[in-house]
């Protein structure tokens, strides 16, 4: 199976050693930015844009991989290339730690070296978790969550669609919901919900303002 990674920027440049090392045959990147098209990326050129998409026929022979760290861009890229019938396959690294009690979807799931989720946790699709993080037991992480390298999140907590929590920032126990779109910021301490669309940050979190 051949596979082509949206997204030429640092993201896709490292997920593409990734997937490499785990022996998948990269025939390219795609990237909007005209300035990328038709460079060679070690060694991985850029084929086009996300319209390049339409011009493969075998589609069947491809999958595609979409580490971008905007969430809402990596679902809309990812949810578009399902729509030409594409596979959008996970990549779970094989070092990261995966009960077999967890409900993991089957596509666009991207978890980091390290990584630890623990029983009954629910993962939907489009969701990346990066390098050394921990999810704890009974949580689910809706389409579109971004779990940075070193979050600690705690049990029985839900993130609402396209929620991204930064670097090293903490999630305690107790806490119930972090709302659709929010973002916590990195080295937090979250005691308490967050709202849709809120941007929180410091220890413990507080509201810095709404997007």
């Amino acid at each position: 199976m051949k596979a082509i990674i949206i997204g030429a920027g640092s993201y896709g440049e490292v997920y593409a050693v990734y997937l490499q090392e785990a022996g998948i045959d990269i025939c390219g990147f795609i990237d909007d930015n005209p300035l990328l098209c038709g460079k060679v990326i070690n060694d991985i050129p850029v084929l086009g844009n996300i319209e390049y998409l339409k011009q493969i026929d075998n589609r069947d022979e491809y999958h595609i991989y979409c580490p971008i760290g905007n969430n809402s861009v990596r679902v809309k890229l990812l949810s578009y290339a399902r729509s030409l019938g594409y596979t959008t396959p996970n990549f779970i690294h094989k070092t990261a730690y995966i009960s077999p009690n967890v409900n993991l979807a089957s596509e666009g799931i991207y978890i980091l070296a390290n990584a630890l989720i623990m029983p009954f946790t629910e993962i939907q699709k489009d969701v990346m978790i990066s390098i050394s993080a921990n999810i704890a037991h009974h949580s689910k992480l809706s389409q579109g969550t971004f779990i940075s390298t070193g979050v600690n999140f705690g049990a029985a907590i839900e993130t609402g669609r396209n929620t991204y929590i930064g670097i090293g920032a903490t999630i305690m126990t107790g806490v119930k919901r972090l709302g659709k779109n929010c973002l916590i910021g990195a080295g937090s301490v979250v005691i308490k919900d967050v709202e849709d669309n809120a941007v929180v940050a410091g220890v413990p979190a507080k509201l810095i303002k709404y997007k």
